[in-house]
């Protein structure tokens, strides 16, 4: 059962950004959990709340965001967030990416570990135990700041007591995760004809030296990403470009204080001599669970079904645990944190079914634990 579900999930292209294929596996996933008996709400989030949050915007337009609750009770004791997007794939698979291959019990695809591969697990701890009261949201965005999972929290109002969630960690359990600020940088040139270059100030030079700049400093202490994508004023070889722009992505300590990036920024390039422009497209704040009967349990689960001692550590890959504020949250999902957003993402099975062990064992707790009370 374990490869044929995922490879009906990776087949289903839910790339963000745009945001392709939402509607598809939304339907698929309804229809998968309502045959567990699970009874299903569709929640459309409107197009003003994703102009004003979509990093991405407008590449969004046409495409619906919808997010999926799947419940065995009006009552749950349990709340499950797993997203349903996938990052785009990139260059230079050496299979096709959103046809899933097997190779010596790996499962490679986009979206395999991060993390359509839990979604499988769920189903099947499920398939083999559904008396615990449970709650799922599936839902989108999470690739692009969690757009999903704030609506539903902030908008709608949901508020679990206990959230798990199934970002890659295998064999680990997360109890926090850091936080991400994402902005864009547009370096100002003067545009002219290519031909007459001494003329101009060709941004995209400018831009060069200032992200290098950048980067020498900052990614001694932070975890960087510049330039994932870029804008350019032009896409003709024939003009120096008169602006170029360039995405700022920083990983944030759960522990930091104030943030200084503009600051920085400032200083560097008023060093280098550079005009630019500085916009924060968003900033989610890291997150930190306290100690609770969820961590014990899990970890309790893990120990009993993969016979080892879990790690419960901080990630460093944000997640949505930061929307769920008034919740214990923690994570454990069947994908390697380092195959998340790599070329040849792929997952082990095995994984997968201990995974679902591993659920299973929780959900059996949480009955355990209702009737001890």
């Amino acid at each position: 059962m374990i490869v044929p579900l995922l490879r009906d999930l990776v087949e289903i292209q839910t790339v963000n950004p745009p945001g392709k294929e939402y509607e598809t596996i939304v339907s698929y996933l309804k229809d998968l959990f309502s045959r567990l008996g699970f009874k299903t709400e569709l929640i459309t989030i409107p197009e003003e709340y994703i102009d004003k949050n979509y990093i991405y915007s407008p590449q969004h337009k046409g495409y619906k965001r919808v997010i999926l609750i799947a419940k065995n009770s009006r009552e749950p004791l349990l709340h499950f967030n797993f997203h349903y997007d996938v990052v785009p794939p990139g260059d230079n698979w050496v299979t096709e990416p959103f046809k899933l291959k097997i190779i010596d019990n790996k499962a490679f695809g986009r979206g395999t570990s991060d993390m359509k591969g839990a979604i499988v697990s769920l189903y099947l701890a499920l398939s083999r135990f559904n008396e615990t009261p449970i709650e799922i949201a599936f839902v989108p965005d999470e690739e692009s700041g969690g757009i999903g999972s704030r609506y539903l929290t902030e908008e709608i109002g949901i508020k679990p007591k206990e959230v798990v969630f199934g970002e890659p960690s295998f064999p680990n359990i997360y109890v926090g995760h850091y936080g991400i600020m994402r902005g864009i940088i547009k370096v100002l040139g003067k545009q002219v004809h290519a031909s007459m270059a001494k003329e101009g100030v060709n941004a995209f030079l400018e831009a060069s030296r200032l992200a290098l700049k950048l980067n020498e400093g900052l990614s001694k202490k932070y975890n960087i990403n510049l330039g994932g994508y870029t804008i350019n004023s032009s896409n003709s070889d024939g003009i120096v470009p008169g602006f170029f722009a360039f995405s700022y992505y920083r990983a944030i300590s759960p522990n930091e204080g104030e943030l200084f990036d503009k600051e920085i920024i400032e200083e560097v390039s008023k060093g280098l001599g550079i005009n630019y422009e500085f916009e924060i497209k968003s900033i989610v704040y890291g997150h930190i669970s306290k100690e609770s009967d969820l961590t014990k349990q899990l970890e309790y689960c893990v120990k009993s079904v993969l016979n080892i001692n879990p790690e419960k550590s901080i990630s460093s890959l944000r997640y949505d645990a930061v929307f769920y504020k008034d919740s214990v949250s923690v994570n454990f999902g069947p994908g390697d944190p380092k195959q998340a957003h790599v070329v040849n993402e792929y997952i082990e099975l095995k994984n997968i079914e201990k995974t679902s062990s591993v659920y299973e064992c929780l959900l059996r707790e949480k009955i355990k634990s209702l009737k001890n009370t």
